[in-house]
C-alpha cells in the first residue's frame, strides 16, 4: 500500500496568506485557496479560522504531514495579512515561529525561521492577488509552535521560540529520509558559519554528551550525524572544516571498517565478528612481546601492560586464551569492552579506533579533490568513558582544553 503524501507548513503558510489577502482586499476570505508548489503540484487546501477588519484579515490552515510521522502535523498555520503605503511585500514571523540566533541557516541571524523557498512562495501568493502596484505585511504564527518547536533540532541549532516554516517542494513525502539528512546539514552550515576549523561529529546523544563531558568546547562544534556516516563526511569536506573528529560507540563506528559508512541495522550487521577479529590478531602479536600503546588521559588503557603479553595464566592457562573464550559469550560490542576492560587488554581499542581514523581519511580523501582532510576517532563506552583514541584524535586532544584541566 502507497503512503499518503501531505504539504508542509511552507504551503500552510502561503495558502494562508493567500486567503487572508483576498479577504483583506476583495472583501471575503475564501473558503479554500489554490497555490502552486515549487514540485509542480498544485495544492487545494481548506481555509479555517477566518477574521477580516478594515485593515488586516487572518486566517488558517491545518498542517497534514500525510503518512510522514512529523511533530507539527496537525498544527494550525495562522497568517495576518495587513495593508501597507508602499509596493513591497514584508513577512515575517509571530507566535510559536522561531526565530533565528545563529549564523550558518538559510536566515540571517534575528529573523523569522521562515526559509527562502516559503518566502517566495508566499510572495508570489500574495502579487497574484495584489499586483505589483500595492504591497502588504504578512505575520506567520503557529499558536502551539513554541512547545513543537522544542521537539525538533530548532533549539540546537539556535531557532529560537518556535517552529520552522519549511519545505523546498511544499509537498511532505512520507519517512523521507533526505528531509533528516537537510535537518542534521543546517548543523554544520551552522559551525562552518560560526569560524570552526574542527568539527566533531557524533552519531547521536550518547556521543555529543561524552564529548562535553570531556573537552570544554562549544555545543555548537558538535554535529550529531546519526547513521549518515558517510553522507555527513562528505558534507563537512564539501564545507572545507580542516580537522573532522568522530566520535562514539565502537558498536557504530566499527562497521566502517566493513565499509559500512551508513550504518543503519537496516543496512549494516553488527560489528561484533570485525572486532573479535582485531581482538584475536592484537592478542597474537602480544605472544610476540610486542609493547602495548597508552595514551594520557585515559590513564586504565595503561594498566598492567604486562598482561598483555601473553605471559599472565590463570590455573596454567593464559590469559589471552581465557580472554578469546569469554568473547564468545558475549553478543553485543558493549559485551566485548567489558571484557576488554576486565582482562586489562582495553588499549587494543586504540588500535580500533587508529584502524577507523585510517578508513575515515581514505573515504574523504578519496572522494574530493581537496586538500587532504585530517581526521581522528575517539571510542566511548555506553557510560561514557573514552575507551579508545587515535593518534588523530589525539593530536587534536592535546590541543584542546579537557574538562579535567579546566
Amino acid at each position: 500500500m502507497s503512503l499518503r503524501t501531505g504539504y508542509t507548513t511552507g504551503s500552510c503558510a502561503t495558502a494562508a496568506a493567500k486567503a487572508a489577502t483576498i479577504g483583506l482586499f476583495k472583501g471575503k476570505i475564501p473558503d479554500e485557496v489554490e497555490i502552486d508548489t515549487p514540485a509542480g503540484i498544485t495544492l487545494r487546501l481548506k481555509i479555517i479560522d477566518k477574521q477580516v477588519t478594515d485593515n488586516s484579515a487572518d486566517c488558517a490552515v491545518q498542517k497534514d504531514a500525510g503518512d510522514d510521522p512529523d511533530v507539527t502535523n496537525g498544527c494550525k498555520v495562522h497568517a495576518r495579512v495587513e495593508r501597507t503605503f508602499n509596493d513591497t511585500i514584508e513577512i515575517d514571523g509571530g507566535e510559536g515561529v522561531g526565530r533565528v540566533t545563529k549564523p550558518g541557516l538559510q536566515v540571517p541571524v534575528g529573523y523569522a525561521a521562515i526559509n527562502p523557498v516559503p518566502r517566495s512562495m508566499i510572495e508570489n501568493a500574495v502579487r497574484e492577488v495584489i499586483g505589483h502596484s500595492k504591497g502588504a505585511k504578512v505575520v506567520i504564527s503557529v499558536p502551539n509552535g513554541r512547545v513543537l518547536g522544542e521537539k525538533t533540532f530548532n533549539p540546537k541549532l539556535g531557532i529560537m521560540g518556535g517552529i520552522s516554516i519549511i519545505g523546498t517542494t511544499g509537498i511532505v513525502r512520507p519517512m523521507s529520509e533526505d528531509a533528516f539528512k537537510t535537518s542534521l546539514l543546517c548543523g554544520l552550515d551552522i559551525a562552518g558559519g560560526i569560524g570552526y576549523e574542527t568539527v566533531v561529529l557524533v552519531p547521536g546523544s550518547l556521543g555529543e554528551r561524552s564529548m562535553l563531558n570531556l573537552v570544554s568546547i562549544p555545543k555548537d562544534q558538535i554535529i550529531q550525524i546519526s547513521n549518515f556516516v558517510g553522507f555527513m563526511l562528505n558534507a563537512a569536506r564539501e564545507r572545507h572544516f580542516k580537522k573532522i573528529i568522530l566520535a562514539g560507540h565502537p558498536g557504530k563506528l566499527v562497521k566502517l571498517l566493513r565499509g559500512d559508512f551508513h550504518t543503519h541495522s537496516a543496512f549494516s550487521k553488527p560489528a561484533n565478528d570485525i572486532l573479535i577479529g582485531i581482538i584475536e590478531q592484537q592478542v597474537q602479536n602480544r605472544g610476540q612481546k610486542s609493547e602495548a600503546r597508552s595514551r594520557p588521559p585515559i590513564e586504565e588503557l595503561a594498566e598492567n601492560n604486562d598482561s598483555l603479553q601473553g605471559n599472565t595464566t590463570i590455573e596454567g592457562t593464559p590469559l589471552s586464551n581465557i580472554l578469546l573464550n569469554s568473547l564468545k559469550e558475549v553478543s553485543t560490542v558493549e559485551g566485548i569492552v567489558e571484557i576488554l576492560r576486565e582482562y586489562k587488554y582495553l588499549s587494543i581499542m586504540n588500535d580500533v579506533a587508529s584502524r577507523i581514523e585510517a578508513k575515515v581519511l581514505q573515504f574523504c580523501n578519496g572522494k574530493h579533490q581537496l586538500v587532504p582532510a585530517e581526521a581522528g576517532v575517539i571510542l566511548f563506552d555506553m557510560k561514557g568513558s573514552m575507551v579508545g583514541i587515535s593518534d588523530g584524535a589525539q593530536t587534536w586532544l592535546n590541543l584542546t582544553k579537557t574538562k579535567s584541566s579546566s
